[in-house]
């Protein structure tokens, strides 16, 4: 094989430092050191961050809970308006006041003792109609409530249904003469 002369050189060679791609070893380095600055970047980012979060965090709860107390009071408000209005309209369906502002602002008078007259209502003026009609026309003033036939078989529903209607169903009253 042949070789080369040893030559004497100008200048001396130091031990500096080595190109990456000269030593491998040193390349692994190199990369294990950026590796770990990435880490601690990233490590810090990540705190950063955190951070950031927990503050929103604690402003919105803050944010929040002044909120809930308007609206606390603003219930508080709006109870109390209504329990005014309540009293306002028990006090304004009252029955002396509503009879007192039909007399002097509508009015209106009592009426005398021979003007009120009981008007029955269609289901009775149509069984009064059955039964005089089958009674004759000269026994119509003679029918009695024991001579009207009997109401058919209801369910206690009904029933109750129909005298509560009647029990609220206000009297109709007619004037005498017209």
């Amino acid at each position: 094989m042949l070789a080369a002369p040893p030559q004497e050189l100008g200048y001396e060679a130091t031990p500096g430092p080595q190109p990456a791609g000269g030593n491998p070893r040193g390349r692994a380095q190199a990369r294990g050191r950026a590796r770990r600055k990435l880490f601690i970047l990233g490590l810090v980012l990540l705190a950063i961050v955190m951070a950031f979060g927990k503050t929103f965090l604690a402003v919105r709860l803050v944010i929040n809970g002044y909120e809930m107390e308007a609206l606390k009071q603003q219930i508080n408000t709006l109870q109390r308006e209504n329990e005014r209005l309540q009293l306002e309209v028990a006090r304004l369906k009252a029955p002396e006041r509503v009879a007192r502002v039909a007399t002097t602002r509508l009015g209106m008078v009592e009426p005398a003792e021979g003007q009120l007259y009981y008007v029955p209502g269609k289901a009775s003026q149509q069984v009064q109609v059955a039964a005089g009609a089958t009674a004759g026309p000269g026994t119509a003033a003679a029918t009695t409530a024991a001579a009207l036939p009997a109401p058919p078989h209801h369910s206690w529903l009904a029933s109750l249904a129909a005298a509560l209607q009647s029990w609220f169903e206000p009297a109709r009253v007619a004037r005498a003469g017209g």
